[in-house]
C-alpha cells in the first residue's frame, strides 16, 4: 500500500481544496483519500526529499515547508517566491529548492530558512501561439551530473544550468526548441535519455543529454491529441521502463509510448476517466490520473501490454498534482 499526497487548487485558483490532502493505494486499486488536510492555498505542486515537503502556493506566489513529524507532516514556515504563479518546484540539495514560475517565466533559488528568494533569473522570450505572448517556465529538472535544466512553454526553451560551489545557478547553454512546442513536463528514460512534453504541439520529443550540446533525437506525436485543440499535461514512466503515459486535457485521455529499442512509438490512446488530466503517477502496476475540472483521481491496472484497464475512481477536488511517499 503507498502513501500518497494530493496538491490540489485553492479558491484563489478556481477549485475548492482546502491544501494538501492525505490519500493511501491499496493493491486492488482503491484510492482512499483520508487523515489531515495540511492547510495552505492551492499547493498546485509538491516536491518531497528525506523529511522534507515544498508545496508552491501558485495563486499566492509562495512556497510552503513542511517537515516530517511522525507518521505525518508539520508546518515549517512559508515563503515569498519572488515570481508570480509558481507552479513546480525541484530539490537542489536538502536544504535548497528552484522554483519556476509561469506568470513571468522566472526561476528563483530558496534556502531552507530564508526569508526570501537566493536567487532570480528572468524568463525572456516568447513564441508564435497566442498563449506564447511571454516566458512561462515550468519545469525543473536535476541531472545526474548535477546539471538543471529548466523549461519555459512560452519561450520554446530548455536552458541548462550549472551549480557552483556557492550554490548559485549560471544559465550556460539554451536549446532553441521547435516553435510551438511549449515544453512543459520532462523525465528521465532508462536509456539516459530525457522524455520532453510539449503543451502546444501535443507531441514528445526525445533528447539526447550528453556532452555539451543536447541533441532532439525523435519527435513523435501524441496518439489521440489534436494541436490547437488538446494541451499535454504531464508524464509518467511505468514501472519496467518499456512505457511512458501522457495526459492530454481536452480530449481527456492518455496517450501510451511503447520505448524500444530503436525508438519511441505510440501505441493507443485510453479515456482519462474524467475531465481535464492534469498529472498522472505510475504506482507499481497502477496509474493514477488527477483530473483536475471533474474533481476526481481516476486508477487504471496497467496491463502486461502497456495498456491502461480503468479500475476506480475518487472523488477530490481539483487536483494537480500525486505524489508517491
Amino acid at each position: 500500500m503507498s502513501s500518497l499526497l494530493i496538491g490540489a487548487y485553492g479558491a484563489d485558483m478556481g477549485g475548492g481544496a482546502a491544501g494538501i490532502a492525505t490519500a493511501r493505494s491499496a493493491p486492488d486499486g482503491t484510492v482512499v483519500v483520508a487523515g489531515p488536510v495540511l492547510a495552505c492555498p492551492s499547493p498546485s505542486w509538491l516536491a518531497v526529499r528525506g523529511d522534507r515537503l515544498v508545496a508552491t502556493l501558485e495563486g499566492t506566489g509562495g512556497l510552503a515547508w513542511f517537515r516530517r513529524d511522525g507518521d505525518g507532516w508539520a508546518a515549517d514556515g512559508v515563503v515569498a517566491t519572488g515570481g508570480r504563479w509558481p507552479c513546480h518546484a525541484a530539490f537542489l540539495d536538502d536544504d535548497t529548492v528552484a522554483v519556476a514560475s509561469y506568470g513571468d517565466g522566472a526561476i528563483t533559488v530558496l534556502r531552507h530558512g530564508g526569508t526570501a528568494p537566493a536567487q532570480r533569473l528572468e524568463g525572456s522570450g516568447s513564441g508564435p501561439l497566442p498563449a506564447q505572448d511571454g516566458p512561462h517556465a515550468h519545469h525543473v529538472h536535476v541531472l545526474p551530473d548535477g546539471r538543471v535544466l529548466t523549461l519555459d512553454l512560452g519561450a520554446d526553451r530548455l536552458h541548462v544550468h550549472a551549480r557552483g560551489a556557492d550554490g548559485r545557478l549560471e544559465r550556460i547553454d539554451s536549446l532553441a526548441l521547435p516553435e510551438g512546442t511549449g515544453p512543459r513536463d520532462l523525465i528521465a528514460l532508462p536509456s539516459g535519455e530525457l522524455a520532453l512534453l510539449g503543451e502546444w504541439s501535443c507531441e514528445l520529443l526525445i533528447l539526447d543529454p550528453a556532452g555539451i550540446d543536447f541533441e532532439i533525437v525523435q519527435i513523435l506525436a501524441l496518439p489521440g491529441a489534436t494541436p490547437g485543440a488538446d494541451q499535454a499535461a504531464a508524464l509518467s514512466l511505468s514501472a519496467d521502463g518499456r512505457h511512458l503515459y501522457a495526459g492530454v486535457r481536452g480530449a481527456d485521455l492518455v496517450s501510451v509510448i511503447a520505448l524500444e529499442d530503436d525508438g519511441a512509438r505510440g501505441i493507443a490512446s485510453v479515456p482519462s476517466g474524467g475531465h481535464w488530466p492534469r498529472h498522472l503517477l505510475v504506482d507499481g502496476e497502477l496509474l493514477h490520473v488527477a483530473n483536475q475540472l471533474s474533481d476526481t483521481i481516476a486508477t487504471f491496472r496497467i496491463g502486461a501490454d502497456g495498456i491502461p484497464v480503468p479500475i476506480a475512481a475518487v472523488t477530490t477536488p481539483a487536483p494537480t498534482r500525486i505524489l508517491a511517499l
